[in-house]
């Protein structure tokens, strides 16, 4: 993930819905990037200057952010619209605190104990709630940032999931379906299966359907499998609508006895059984892309930040790819789809939380307003040679998530917890295990470090 994240940063653009999920930056100095050697096409910056936003003057026009990415544009990169927003507007200008991924929350940790806070966390990784505010690394922002405004009623549903006694840890100002299914059409074609569009149109696309798929295309003796990536196992339980921790009434819960839970367990135990996955385990734990053009792997579940890349041929040729969102758990009460978020928090101690409200406001309106996701069409289709059907495709995904999305907590907790699930929850999926067996080995421990987090919470 981290050797992508030059692909990632460049995708902070218009539609500003691409998460980054790691870096390699080792430098941990302040660095000031304000983004101004490039900018918008002429066309699409008239159509910025329309958009209207309620503006006041900033006292402190710099919001220092901590990051292993930066918003500010690479050289020959348009800058974003939410960013030319906020230095025309406000004449603001963002000063990236550049900071590897892996080393993010010591240096967090040392600066806000040194009382040099910055004022602006990336809450992209899904890592920081609960634990920031269990830590007290990160304050609320409701004392800056009205979330009843019209602007956020668009993403409430997914900022409502990061609330503390009544307070938002967290401000997403975009989402994106967490993982879809890559596939390649020609493929589908050839091996005469239904495209899921067709399925979802008919409201049919679900695990029902998905597995007969699976079981249609398989031949281990011929090399051709299912499922291959990193992905699948988290993104397929969540759309049961069940997370495996998630937040109840101010306290961090685990749902290992959920029977939707086991169901997800089930469905992964019999698609091992079945022989369904690509084999990681027999090819030194890599995963292999190529084989969705080579016709040798049905589906790969991922970030749709991977077809943001400049070669995506691995996937097929322009015109084959295809991706959709998961597919439904009939048992679940909604279609739900795990979510992946542009998002930042409010670090303790910070200098400007005003400028980071004034950014945060930026982002929003760059979001909701028609005329930029024209702009965001345009650029896709030029920087990353999409075809108007994948764009289609895109657009349907995000209103899907939006309706019912879903974010799991495991890894947002502590990192002994993180470490106490991130690979026994995928043990039925790669190795064949018993979820009930799985579950009890690790239920007492979970219990226990959830036990330490709600004590934190509540005092």
């Amino acid at each position: 993930m981290k050797k992508r994240i030059a692909m990632i940063l460049a995708l902070v653009m218009a539609a500003g819905t691409i998460t980054a999920c790691g870096g390699s930056a080792e430098s941990t100095t302040a660095t000031t990037t304000p983004a101004t050697t490039t900018s918008l096409k002429e066309e699409y910056a008239e159509v910025v200057d329309e958009i209207e936003v309620e503006t006041k003057e900033l006292e402190n026009k710099t919001v220092k952010f901590l990051s292993s990415w930066d918003i500010n544009p690479a050289d020959g990169k348009a800058v974003p619209v939410e960013l030319e927003l906020f230095q025309t507007r406000y004449g603001g200008e963002i000063e990236w605190v550049q900071v590897s991924w892996d080393g993010r929350y010591d240096k967090l940790t040392t600066l806000v104990a040194a009382d040099d806070s910055p004022d602006m966390f990336s809450a992209g990784d899904l890592d920081t709630f609960p634990k920031g505010a269990i830590t007290g690394m990160f304050s609320p922002l409701d004392d800056y940032v009205d979330f009843s405004d019209e602007i956020w009623s668009g993403i409430s549903a997914v900022n409502d999931q990061f609330v503390y006694n009544g307070k938002h840890y967290v401000a997403a100002t975009s989402t994106d379906a967490g993982v879809v299914m890559i596939y390649n059409k020609r493929v589908l074609e050839e091996n005469n299966l239904t495209d899921p569009w067709e399925y979802i149109e008919a409201g049919t696309w679900n695990w029902n359907t998905l597995m007969e798929m699976m079981l249609s295309f398989c031949d281990k003796d011929e090399g051709k499998y299912a499922i291959d990536g990193w992905w699948f196992e988290s993104a397929l339980s969540l759309t049961t609508g069940v997370p495996y921790i998630g937040m109840e009434d101010g306290k961090v819960v685990h749902n290992l006895d959920n029977a939707l839970i086991a169901k997800a367990q089930e469905y992964m135990y019999n698609m091992n059984k079945n022989e369904l996955p690509y084999p990681k385990w027999e090819h030194a734990w890599s995963v292999c892309p190529s084989n969705i053009a080579d016709g040798k792997t049905l589906f790969y579940p991922c970030g749709i930040w991977t077809l943001y890349e400049a070669d995506t041929t691995e996937y097929g040729a322009q015109g084959e790819i295809g991706f959709a969102p998961m597919p439904r758990c009939e048992d679940a009460d909604e279609y739900y789809i795990p979510t992946s978020v542009t998002a930042f928090s409010l670090v303790s101690g910070a200098k400007n939380p005003e400028g980071v409200a004034a950014y945060l406001q930026c982002a929003r309106i760059a979001q909701s307003d028609e005329r930029v996701a024209d702009i965001a069409k345009q650029q896709y289709m030029e920087d990353y040679s999409w075809t108007e059907e994948m764009y289609e495709s895109l657009l349907k995904t995000r209103e899907m998530t939006n309706e019912h999305p879903m974010i799991e907590f495991y890894a947002a907790v502590s990192p002994d917890l993180y470490d106490l699930m991130n690979n026994p929850i995928k043990d039925s999926f790669n190795n064949g295990a018993s979820w009930a067996q799985t579950k009890e080995t690790i239920k007492g421990s979970v219990e226990a470090e959830l036990d330490k987090a709600n004590t934190r919470l509540a005092s």
